[in-house]
């Protein structure tokens, strides 16, 4: 299973320096405190994506379509 990391919301930027196995465990480790900024545009809004190597899948996007 692939794991999570952050996408910006902003830019699309992909922040693999935290990575999750699932939604939940971000959760506990604080991953949504709202402390995080994207370090390309310093956008704080982000969505977690499945990461495989460099490239990632977005996972539940909001605006699909």
């Amino acid at each position: 299973m692939a794991r999570l990391v952050r996408k910006c919301t902003q830019c699309g930027n992909v922040d693999s320096r935290q990575s999750w196995s699932s939604a939940d465990e971000a959760a506990k480790q604080n991953a949504f405190d709202g402390k995080w900024s994207c370090s390309s545009c310093a956008w704080t809004d982000f969505e977690l994506v499945e990461a495989e190597g460099d490239t990632a899948e977005q996972r539940n996007p909001l605006n699909a379509g």
